[in-house]
Order: C-alpha cells, then structure tokens, then sequence
C-alpha cells in the first residue's frame, strides 16, 4: 500500500471527528461555504479540540473545507462547475473499475452481485423514495470497486462520491429519472458477471455520463467543457 493513501486508525478519536464533520457536510447539515466553529464541532461530537483539527486537515485534503490563515476554516461551497469536474473523473475511473471488475471478480464478488441484482429489482418493483436509490447507488459501486481488485482506485472513487453524495443531496428534489438510472446497474452488473470487460465499461461510462446530465439539468445551464 502506498504509504500516502494508507488507511488512518478506524478506531481513533481523530477519525471519529473526521466522520462526524465529514457526515455533517455530506448531509447539508453543516451548510455550504459556513465558517466552522471548532470547539461547538469538539463538543458536539464529544472529542477534544485536537482531533477536530486534524479531522479539519484530512478534510482540506478532500477538498470539503477550506482552511484560511486568520480567518477560519469554512465548508467547502457548492458551484455548478463542481458537476463537470467530479464527472470528468468518475466517467473514466468508474469505467476502468468496472472493467477490471469483469476480470477479476472472485466468487464472493460475484455472490454479492448477484444478491444486489436481486435486490435492485425488487427494490425498483416497489416504487422506492430517492434515499433508498442513493443508498443502493453506493452499495452497487462499491462492490464493483472492490471486485476491480485495485484498493488504490477504490479509495479514489470513494472520495469522488463523497462529493457526489453532497451535489445529489444538494439537488435531489431536482433530479428526474433516479429509477431508471438505478436500473442501469443490472446490465453493468450482467457484463460483470459475464466476464465481459469492454461491455462493462461501456455501459458503466454510459451510466455515469446519463447520472451526468441528470445533475446538470437539476442544476441548470453549466459549464460542461471537457465533460
């Protein structure tokens, strides 16, 4: 494992805050461009006031807060121009993920996608609320990164759907078309399954370019050079 991208104690009081903070900002619950106060943050989360901080660093690293010399540390804000930018990334990593998925899947990654197969349509059959589609969203693409069998790739793709995650929750009552983008998985997950590696980046590249377009017409006419 290369040792930048090394994985910081689950069990620790600075990984506590960073999640705590990190959940906050996801869920809109600590607003865009915000000033952060430290010690409420500490309190709230009941850890001392040097967790929070190096909670707030490992954040600025993600991009989720920006640390300014003498005037404080604010949540990142939220620009249309985002969309473009974290797409451009997912179309081509989400793309190669499922790619090496399709040839490195071993039986317990294609158990579980052959349960959440499942589970997607009897989920979709049932006419579900958008925090059921999101929930299932990640739990497809995760799977699908842990199939590629490249860890470093999947810590990528993790942090871009944080940011995801908070562009959808910023926009969701806008969003059209959530079911039919959710059913997209079963025939990325079928290509997978099939050992059919250019059939599931094709239609992982489709998926993720039509999630897209969804974000930019819920957030209106956007820069979408290079997208």
């Amino acid at each position: 494992m290369l040792a930048a991208n090394a994985a910081p104690d689950p069990d620790s009081k600075s990984t506590e805050a960073y999640r705590a903070i990190r959940e906050g900002i996801v869920s809109l619950e600590l607003a865009p461009a915000s000033l952060l106060d430290e010690a409420a943050l500490a309190a709230s989360i009941g850890v001392g006031l040097t967790p929070v901080r190096q909670a707030l660093r490992r954040l600025a690293w993600e991009s989720l807060v920006v640390i300014l010399p003498r005037r404080g540390t604010f949540v990142a804000d939220l620009h249309p121009d985002d969309v473009g930018r974290i797409f451009e990334m997912r179309l081509e990593l989400e793309s190669l993920a499922a790619a090496l998925a399709a040839r490195r899947a071993d039986a317990d990654d294609r158990a579980a996608l052959l349960e959440i197969e499942d589970r997607t349509r009897r989920i979709l059959a049932n006419e579900p609320d958008a925090a059921t589609l999101m929930a299932l969203d990640r739990e497809t693409h995760g799977l699908l990164w842990a199939a590629s069998g490249n860890e470093q790739l999947a810590r990528t793709l993790d942090w871009l759907y944080v940011h995801v995650n908070r562009l959808w929750n910023y926009a969701l009552a806008r969003i059209e078309g959530i079911p039919a983008l959710t059913a997209d998985h079963l025939a990325i997950t079928d290509a997978v399954l099939s050992g059919d590696a250019a059939a599931a980046r094709r239609r992982m590249y489709d998926h993720v370019q039509r999630f897209q377009l969804a974000f930019q017409r819920a957030w209106g006419p956007t820069n979408t050079e290079g997208a």
